[in-house]
This record gives C-alpha cells, structure tokens and sequence, in this order.
C-alpha cells in the first residue's frame, strides 16, 4: 500500500469536562478517503463472520448483541453478591485497559487472524492497513508534527474495531478453558446458571472468581501473561473490585492488592451506567447533565420550535441510553419531565405557565400532541423488550442468566414477584399484564407452544390446564401416532368435542405440524415482531382525536412551505394556547380588562386573530377577502373550517398572516408600537414568497421496469381490491395471456382478507392454482405488490410479511419454489389496470366466475 494512503491526522477529543493531562485525551485518527474505501471494503467482509469467532461475553461490534447485556448482568450478579444467601467468596473485577487500543501489538494481532483460519491473502491486506500508520497531530486545526508508530490500532478506522475485540477475546477463551478444565471456578449465581469468567464490551473488562489464594494468584498471573504478548498495560487508578458480602475481609484484602485495585464504594460507573441503579441519588449525574443542557439553551433565543427539535434530538437519546440500561426511579423520570416542560414553556429564562397538559403534549402529532416522549409509558415500553427477549430469545448469555436465577422450573407468564429480586425484574413483571393480551402463538411443529394456557386459538382462555400434565402439554402432542394431522380422540379429551370440531376446521392438517418452529407473535404489530417504538404506540393509543381533527393536526405539520414556528404557532391557535387575556385571566383567576388591540371584547384567540377590527381589515384585504366577523368563537373550529378548505399554497399564506397578526399584537402590547394592517399584509407577503421558493425535498418516484421471462409461453396478471372484512373482503382476479398477448383466461373471486397485502398473497395463490390445474409448469406470474414479489425471489424474508397472512405467503412460496418453471416479477399498476379492473368488478358485484377465451384476445364487457 502507498504510504500516503495510510497518513492520518489525529484529532484529540476530550474524556472529561477539563482534561488536565494528556491521559485525559482520547485521540481519534481522521483518516483520508482512500483509505476509508479500503478499511470500509475490508470491514465489511469481516463483519458477518464476527459472532461465531468471539465469545458470548463480547457484546462490543457484534450484530444482535447489545451494550445493555453486559450491564443487565453485572446488575445481577451485584445484586446475588449483596444476598445474605449467596454463601460463596467471590468477586467481580474491573480491569482497566490504559490506552488499549494504542497499545495493542501488531503481530499478536496478525497471529490471532491466522488462528481463526482467516486466509492468508486477507491478513495481508489487514496488515498492510495496520501497519501503514503515519500519524500528524491537529492542533488548532492544523497538522504538525510526524510519527511512525510500531504498534497500535488506529480509533476512527471502520477495521480497528473488529480487529481488537478479536484480539482480547483471547483472554475470554483462555478463561473459560481453564474453567472447564477445573483450573478456574469463575462465578455461578444459582443451579443451572451459566459459569461467568469474563464480560467485555471493546476494552471495557469484567472478571469474576472465586476468592480464595489459588484463584486470585492464577488469575493475576494470566492477566500479566496476557498484557505481555499483545502490549496492554492495567490502568490501576481506575481498576475496582467487589466482593460477595460474605468474602471475609483478608480475602478482599488480598484480592485487592494482588490486581492492584481499589475495593468498590458502590459508586462506581461502568458502561456510563451507575453500576447500583436502584436509588434517586444514583441518578444525579444524570440529571445534572440533562440540567446543564437546559440551562445553556436557556440563554439562547430560541423558539418553542427550536425547543422541539432539542428535546427530541438531545434530551431523549441520552435519556434513551439511561433507560435502556437501568430501571429510572419514577420520581426522577418525574423531575426529567418538570424540568424539560419548563424549558419548553419558559422565555428569557423566565418560567411561564403551561398552557398545555403534559400529557396532551406527549401525544403524538396526528392525535393533537407534539410528538414528545411520556418518559413513563416509554420506560415501560423498554421493560416490555426486554420481556419479549425472555420469552423469545434462548441464547443471548444475559437470558441465560436471569431465566437460571428467577425461572427455574418456572413459567415467564405465571411467575410471581418474589422480596428478593433485582430493579429490572420487578419492572418486567410489571408490564406483563400490559403485554400477554397482545401476544398470540402462531403454531408450526408444535413443539413450543403449550396445548394449554397460551394463546395459540380463539378460545384458548376457555380451556385453562387443570393440573400438571396439562400444563406441560405441548400442541405437538396432540398429534396423531402417524406423524400427521390431529389424533381426534385427544382433541375430543382435552377439548371436548365443540372445542375439536373449532380446532380441526380453524387449523386443518396441512397448516400444522411443518418443518418450522413455532413463533410467538406481537401481534399490532404488523409482521408479528416486537418492537418499542410499537410497544410505545400500544401504550399511548389510549386516546384519539376525531377524523376532522386528525385531519387538521396532519394539515398543520405536514402542508408543506409553512415556518416551523408558524406550525407551532398554528397548533397553539388549536389547543387555545396562545398567552392572551381570556386564557390568563382563567388560569390566574383574574376579571378580563378588554382586547389590548380595540378594548371592545374580551380577547380570545378568534378576536386577536380574527375578529378585531385591525385583523378583520386583514383579512378582506388579503389574497382570502375573508369575511372574519360572523365566525364562531372556538378556535379549534374556526380553523378547521379556514384551514382544512385552503389548498397547500394557500395554507403558506393563512400561515404567515396569522403569524404576523400575532406578531403586530405583541409588539403594540409590549412596545407601544402600532402596526399597520398594510405592513402586516407586506410582511406576511414576503414571508410566504421566501418559503414558497424554499425547496422542499420529494422522493423521486423510481422508474418500475416489468421484467418478464422471454421463454415463459403464459404471463398471469393478478391484482385485487380490498376493503375491511367487515365490509365483505377483497375481490381477486388473475388474467392469463400468452407470450405473443393473446387472452387465455381470467378469474374472479371474493375472498376474506385481513389485509391489501393478505387480498394480493391470495389473489397470486388463485393465480397459481389455476396455471396449475391447467397442467402449466412455465409461467410468469407479475403483481403489483412491491413486498410480496420481495419475498418470492428472496430479496426479503417471509417473517417479514404480515403475520396474518404468513401462512398463505409460506403455502404460496412452496408452491413456487417446487415448480421451477415459476417466476414472479413485479411490475407498476399502471400496467396491471387490467387485473386490476377485473378484481374491483369481483369486489363490487360479489363475482366468482372462470372464463376461458380463445382464440382471439377480447376484454369482458364489463371493463
């Protein structure tokens, strides 16, 4: 490699508020572009095979693993050290790594990729990147100085990452050989519990054993060993170690000298987390910070806009962070909340009076709200993912080690609360009654689910388990001694026979009882799959706007060309919360003194804006020649009525024109000073000419080509049209034509769907039966349906597709992947209108109907 491609500049970034020392400094190297191509090349064809070749410990880089594991485990591990129960002498330390990445020895790092069995190609290029390290440091913007370094891996390089979590995993798996070789006890919380020997995110490391002489002394030897051939170098003053409450004191006093670490107070951070996060005062650097942040923007001129987008963009991603990692006490989610609800209302570091309930405010935009974060129902939504990785997930180490220490022999969702039990757990079952009725089983070999007591049918709650063997019935076990289809007498002994009867028709044999596994599913969510930002949407849907409403609110933040504090300025005028007289004397308790403008009226929101005589005059002479005297007096539905009836120009312009009537009533208020209605017409003018030349960013509509087989002698269009089940179901229709366009067959159907996705599955399943029964192998089938062409040509998984009709996608993907004559490709609507006007005629006359047509091509004479 070139030596100029490896020349960086390094950029020191500060670890602390003041650094004082060099230490104090992390440096990043900002590397040029080339050889960013080249690391990013090499990275990315690392990256898939990074979690089989490090540990479960490492979760620092790892596809699936979280930064949030490590902690959870260590909380629990602290947690069983505190118990008086807990009988063993142990301990958990933390090892510092001092400039670990600086120091990590190239050749150590070379021979750890050879160990895995990475080519040998590959490694040359590796470390033809890691050694071509020339670094110039800037200072004040510019570089100076040069070095060559010898070791080290550069911070800022997309390779350096993997590189090191690859190299000090070595360390883990050196640990647990010795454990399983009897050399080393580690720590084991309960029976069953896996044995913990090492945690590590990047250079962040955990240990833990036993304490006694034999151990500590190993360990510190394998440490030293270790520090030795790959260049690392223990940072004493930050190491710490914490003890089981039964370890006697010569045994912590021992530990703690032989690792040359500091025996831990309980205030101590790891991971940026308060290591005992069950307390408020745990949590006072983080609300220092948040309160820091608020106060410098305090001093800023800043409008509610401007405030928005700081909540949203600062505030809640560190508050993200907390709550991911801890259970936040519910009175200092209170005090976050105080504190950014006064920021949001204050003005000159002045606080005012909320106008709006917090609650109102956190409900999102289309539902009359602002889109902020309830910290509350947010946290809950977090605890909630963290009870569906229990229920779901087998593998991840820090599920392994809470289902060993609290569900021993246990069911998740029957479990009860026991006094002994850690912050997080008590949170997780908490939000289990908030989740299990949202919750639905979707069966495949049956071996997952029980027969009994999970919700796995409709009727499932009315056939709890009676006793034990019940309760550990599997559905599988109701099949039959042939492997296949329901044993009926087991269905008629557990069920009773009108329970069989609804099992057989609502799960026929070939829906049951495949090669898949069963899956739990989520179910408003839309592929069935978990997720916060639904579970958050679960929890806050408790409250709706009418259609007008929704409406209004959708015209006000997503009409293009309008300020945003004129959007803000607009929901204000909605909500009846803008700071005037009628809306501060009810809240003060105080007698109305007149309209500050004309001292005729009270003044409301639809007076200052509307009424007034200044805005009347306003208003006829603008671009509206709006009459505003005869208006109602509700602000909500006053602008309803104006706003909604304006096209998306003319919303620009109503906007700028209330805001600037607002603006001339503040200013004669508050300065004296009067406004002309022609300078409020002139200003709000050039307002709107400046936002309406403002460019707006439009997604391209990408160019769909229609790719079709050229060998295919048959081309099937299906299409179909779908409303709600509740209002008669979808209307399918597929067309057959032959390669040279001539009209072979359609057919009509209606059928139940639960969805335009599930109405398009079927209609491509009527498509393919019928090619099929028309002894067709070769056929190209072309839909509309972007997702669904997707997942037949496996560009998208089927677990992606809407639960509902994941077993309709499965049937139909096994049909085309047996016939290998079928294709599917996806084409614009524009060129299946014919389909498609075949399915809205099924839908609007209730058609069923199979038509051949030869030889010539004709249309029906209902299209």
């Amino acid at each position: 490699m070139p030596l100029d491609i490896g020349k960086s500049n390094v950029v020191l970034v500060p670890k602390k508020e003041v650094p004082a020392v060099v230490t104090d400094y992390r440096p990043i190297s900002v590397c040029n572009v080339i050889y960013k191509i080249i690391s990013k090349l090499l990275s990315r064809r690392l990256q898939p095979y990074i979690p089989g070749m490090v540990s479960s410990t490492q979760t620092a880089f790892t596809p699936g693993r979280q930064i949030g594991d490590n902690i959870i485990i260590l909380r629990e591990v602290l947690h069983s050290f505190s118990l008086k129960t807990y009988t063993k002498h142990s301990f958990c330390l933390k090892v510092d790594l001092s400039k670990a990445f600086d120091r990590m020895n190239w050749s150590y790092v070379l021979s750890v990729l050879k160990l895995h069995g990475i080519p040998h190609n590959f490694i040359n290029w590796i470390a033809a990147c890691v050694t071509s390290a020339r670094f110039s440091i800037l200072i004040n913007g510019s570089a100076d100085g040069f070095i060559q370094p010898t070791n080290g891996l550069r911070q800022g390089c997309a390779l350096s990452p993997y590189l090191f979590i690859l190299a000090i995993d070595i360390l883990s798996r050196l640990l647990q050989f010795l454990v399983d070789n009897g050399q080393l006890r580690g720590v084991r919380l309960t029976r069953g519990s896996p044995v913990l020997t090492s945690l590590m995110y990047a250079d962040d490391l955990l240990i833990f054993g036993d304490a006694n002489y034999e151990e500590v002394n190993e360990l510190s030897e394998i440490l030293v060993l270790f520090c030795e051939i790959s260049g690392q170098k223990i940072g004493e003053d930050k190491s710490w170690i914490w003890f089981s409450k039964n370890t006697p004191s010569h045994l912590r006093d021992y530990a703690a000298h032989t690792f040359g670490a500091q025996i831990a107070s309980g205030a101590e951070v790891y991971l940026g987390a308060p290591i005992t996060a069950g307390k408020v005062s745990d949590f006072s650097p983080l609300l220092n910070k948040i309160e820091q942040r608020l106060q410098a923007w305090k001093g800023a001129l800043l409008s509610q806009a401007g405030k928005l987008v700081l909540i949203k963009a600062v505030i809640e991603p560190t508050l993200l962070y907390a709550l991911q990692t801890a259970v936040v006490p519910k009175k200092v989610l209170g005090s976050i909340q105080s504190r950014v609800r006064k920021f949001f209302w204050s003005s000159g570091g002045e606080n005012k009076i909320s106008l709006v309930a917090w609650k109102n405010i956190t409900l999102p935009k289309n539902q009359g709200g602002l889109g902020l974060k309830d910290l509350f129902k947010f946290a809950d939504s977090l605890h909630m993912k963290c009870l569906w990785s229990l229920a779901t997930d087998k593998q991840a180490l820090w599920i392994q080690v809470v289902k060993a220490k609290y569900l021993q022999r246990l069911d998740l969702w029957s479990t009860k609360r026991t006094s002994r039990c850690t912050p997080l757990w008590r949170a997780i079952l908490a939000v289990r009654p908030m989740m299990e009725g949202h919750l639905r089983w979707q069966i495949g070999d049956g071996k997952t689910c029980n027969a009994m007591g999970q919700p796995w049918m409709e009727l499932w709650a009315q056939f709890p388990p009676q006793n034990a063997v019940q309760r550990r019935m599997k559905v599988a076990d109701l099949l039959s001694q042939q492997g296949h289809g329901w044993d009926n007498e087991k269905l008629i002994q557990v069920f009773g026979f009108h329970g069989a009867l609804f099992i057989a028709i609502t799960y026929p044999n070939d829906l049951v009882f495949s090669n898949r596994r069963d899956r739990l599913l989520f179910t408003p969510a839309k592929n069935g799959e978990f997720s916060i930002k639904g579970a958050y949407k679960l929890l806050t849907q408790g409250s709706h706007t009418g259609s007008s409403l929704s409406k209004l609110f959708n015209a006000i933040w997503y009409t293009p060309h309008i300020l945003p504090r004129a959007r803000v300025f607009l929901w204000k005028i909605a909500k009846n919360a803008l700071p005037i007289e009628q809306v501060l004397c009810y809240r003060l308790n105080k007698q109305p003194q007149g309209c500050s403008l004309c001292r005729c009226q009270t003044e409301n929101v639809v007076h200052t804006l509307f009424k007034c005589p200044v805005a009347q005059q306003v208003w006829f002479c603008s671009e509206f020649g709006l009459r505003t005297e005869n208006l109602p007096d509700d602000s909500q539905q006053v602008l309803a009525m104006l706003f909604l009836a304006l096209s998306q120009q003319q919303r620009s312009a109503f906007s700028a024109i209330a805001w600037h009537l607002w603006k001339a009533r503040c200013k004669e208020v508050f300065e004296g000073k009067k406004v002309s209605p022609f300078m409020v017409l002139s200003s709000a003018s050039n307002l709107t000419f400046t936002m309406r030349i403002a460019p707006v960013a439009v997604p391209a509509r990408r160019q769909i080509l229609m790719t079709i087989v050229p060998n295919s002698p048959f081309i099937c269009y299906s299409d179909a049209s779908w409303v709600s089940h509740e209002e008669g179901g979808a209307g399918l229709a597929a067309v057959v034509f032959t390669n040279n366009r001539l009209l072979v067959q359609y057919e009509l159907r209606v059928a139940a769907a639960s969805s335009p996705f599930h109405s398009e599955v079927l209609a491509l399943s009527m498509a393919v039966q019928m090619i099929l029964s028309n002894n067709i192998n070769d056929c190209c089938f072309l839909t509309d349906c972007k997702e669904l062409s997707n997942v037949l040509n496996g560009l998208s998984g089927v677990t992606s597709v809407e639960w509902r009709a994941y077993d309709d996608t499965l049937q139909l993907l096994d049909v085309m992947t047996a016939t290998p004559g079928f294709n599917c490709a996806h084409i614009n609507r524009d060129d299946n209108h014919l389909a498609d006007s075949f399915a809205k005629f099924a839908r609007f006359r209730n058609v069923n109907c199979t038509d051949y047509i030869f030889p010539t091509c004709c249309i029906p004479d209902f299209c």
